[in-house]
C-alpha cells in the first residue's frame, strides 16, 4: 500500500501530465480521459471526494463522447463514481450508479465477465447498508462465482468477497 505521501506525488505528476496533455490535444480530447480516472481514482485514495467527483465525471463524459453511453469504459467511470458516492454516504445514488455500471457490463461483456463481478460486490455492498441482505447475498454469490473461475480461490480479490459473503448472515 502506498503512502499518503507517495499518493500525493503520484498525484502531482499525473496533474502534470494532463495538464501537458491538454496543451498538445485540447481539454476535451478523449486521450485524457484515462489519466482522469485514474486522478479521480488517486484523488479519492487521498480523500479529496471532490476533486475525485470531478475528475472522474470528466472521465465520465470523454469516454461517453468517444464510446457512447453503453459502452464497458463508461461502466467503469460510474463504478468508480458509485464507490465515491458509497463513501460519501449517498447509498441511493451509489446503488444507482452500481446498478447502471452492472447493467452496462453485463450487457456488453456477458454475465461471467470480471468486471461483471466487480460491479456485483460493489452492489453488494451498497445493498447490505441499505438493509437489503438477501440481494447482497445474491449479488456476492454472482460476484463470487466469477471470481472463483476467473482468479481461482487464492487470489486476494477472491478471498476478499469471500469474506464479504461470510460475514452476510
Amino acid at each position: 500500500m502506498a503512502s499518503m505521501s507517495d499518493l500525493r506525488a503520484q498525484r502531482a505528476n499525473l496533474e502534470n501530465l494532463i495538464e501537458a496533455r491538454q496543451r498538445e490535444v485540447g481539454a476535451d480530447h478523449p486521450s485524457l480521459a484515462d489519466d482522469l480516472r485514474d486522478l479521480g481514482r488517486l484523488s479519492h485514495e487521498l480523500g479529496d471526494m471532490m476533486d475525485a467527483q470531478a475528475q472522474l465525471s470528466r472521465a465520465l463524459a470523454l469516454h461517453t463522447e468517444a464510446f457512447g453511453a453503453n459502452h464497458p469504459e463508461t461502466a467503469t467511470d460510474i463504478n468508480h463514481l458509485g464507490l465515491i458516492l458509497h463513501d460519501i454516504g449517498d447509498l441511493e445514488g451509489a446503488h444507482g450508479a452500481f446498478e447502471r455500471a452492472l447493467a452496462i457490463d453485463e450487457a456488453a461483456l456477458g454475465h461471467e465477465h470480471i468486471n461483471v463481478a466487480r460491479d456485483a460486490n460493489n452492489l453488494a455492498g451498497v445493498l447490505k447498508d441499505l438493509g437489503d441482505g438477501f440481494s447482497a447475498r445474491e449479488a456476492l454469490d454472482w460476484s463470487l462465482s466469477i471470481y472463483m473461475k476467473a482468479l481461482g480461490p487464492d487470489h486476494p480479490t477472491t478471498k476478499s468477497v469471500a469474506r464479504n459473503r461470510a460475514g452476510l448472515r
